[in-house]
């Protein structure tokens, strides 16, 4: 378990260790209270907690004496000016939300913030905020994420782990540890993995002859070109070639939002013959002539279609009339490189399409069937049976 000892339960040498803190700063607002407006720091408790102080009407204090009240106040929030009157660790909450959330806004992008700055919250601060962050461990952390597997899966406990070791090295560099405590750590083998469906064939037909015009298009290109979702719904005419054989991804969309492709760099996929047929068609007949219209737009044609939306009032709807209810966009992205798998495509190719790295979409994306591990297995017995076989008489004698 980890470490829950109070300061003064330690030894002289390990309280002075922890008394060692980043001190806040505060961060001055104004804010309306009733009919008057006021300032107030903001700044969090010695439990973590989020609180703020009212410094005074705005009307009475410019910013700059309020700056100096703000100076003043968090003075004795931090414990004085000496550093003798240190007298806290850092709570993980308070490195956590002050310190490397908003670090890493800076660089991750709004589909990443969205889902990573949540499940930190969840789990990290919302298992581990009370602790001091000097009281971390291997040992303990690994125990923790022992404790997660038992109720989370794979894909949670595995991104956890990078979690705390990024929190962790982000307390190394500002000098809060010494040591990165979560170097170590594993993702636990008793953590299971989800079940990771591919689609067949047959599915594929069925899934095409389901849906309507629009989400048909959408299909084409996500499992025969390999698009994220972000991605197609981001397209604009521009963007289409004239014979609907290429599409240059420049941007993606998540949650309304435009952003830069993955990995930021824009590349041009290959469309083929009849996923470019339905293209032009659907850029003949319901799509504005304007170079920046939305491919895929919404009701108002001012903003791109939303893909939570799409899959869920048409795409899936009409898939589970064929008993395809399970596919959703991340199947048809494995769909499209287990399929090219099969089909022999060159992997470096077919990982360009889809914008990733080789080894990605091989350990990650394709998925080989019993079919195609039962040829491999067949070859590499019929490498041994079918070779030549020299008698041993034959090979002493020479």
């Amino acid at each position: 378990m980890l470490s829950s000892n109070h300061p003064n339960q330690t030894s002289a040498t390990q309280e002075q260790k922890l008394r060692r803190r980043r001190y806040q700063k505060g961060s001055l607002q104004a804010r309306k209270h009733g009919k008057k407006r006021v300032w107030v720091v903001q700044y969090y408790d010695a439990d973590g907690h989020h609180r703020y102080h009212t410094l005074g009407r705005i009307a009475d204090l410019t910013k700059s004496q309020a700056q100096e009240e703000q100076v003043a106040f968090m003075r004795t929030i931090n414990g004085g000016d000496g550093e003798r009157q240190e007298v806290r660790p850092v709570l993980v909450s308070e490195f956590v939300n002050q310190v490397y959330l908003p670090f890493q806004r800076g660089k991750w992008k709004s589909s990443t913030k969205g889902t990573s700055e949540n499940r930190i919250k969840v789990h990290v601060i919302g298992d581990l905020g009370n602790r001091q962050l000097e009281s971390f461990t291997p040992t303990g952390l690994q125990a923790y994420l022992e404790s997660k597997a038992v109720t989370h899966g794979f894909s949670v406990v595995d991104h956890l782990r990078w979690d705390l070791t990024s929190i962790c090295e982000l307390a190394v560099a500002e000098k809060l540890l010494t040591t990165n405590p979560a170097k170590t750590l594993y993702t636990p083998p008793t953590a299971k993995k989800g079940e990771c469906p591919v689609m067949t064939a047959v599915d594929v037909e069925n899934a095409l002859g389901a849906v309507e015009h629009r989400e048909k298009v959408i299909l084409h290109l996500a499992i025969f070109s390999g698009l994220r979702p972000g991605e197609m719904l981001a397209i604009q005419r521009r963007n289409v070639s004239a014979d609907g054989s290429a599409v240059v991804i420049e941007q993606r969309v998540y949650r309304g939002e435009l952003d830069a492709p993955k990995n930021g760099e824009t590349r041009t996929v290959a469309v083929p013959p009849r996923t470019a047929a339905l293209l032009v068609e659907w850029l003949g007949t319901a799509v504005d002539p304007e170079p920046n219209a939305w491919v895929f737009a919404s009701e108002n044609r001012e903003t791109p279609l939303w893909r939570d939306n799409l899959l869920r009032r048409h795409i899936r709807p009409a898939l589970e009339k064929v008993n395809l209810g399970w596919v959703d966009f991340k199947v048809m992205r494995r769909t499209n490189a287990s399929l090219s798998h099969g089909a022999k495509v060159d992997p470096k190719v077919s990982a360009d399409q889809r914008g990733h790295g080789i080894g990605v979409s091989l350990d990650v994306y394709t998925k080989s069937n019993i079919q195609q591990k039962g040829v491999a297995a067949k070859k590499l017995e019929d490498s041994i049976y079918r070779r030549k076989v020299v008698p041993m008489e034959r090979r002493k004698a020479s």
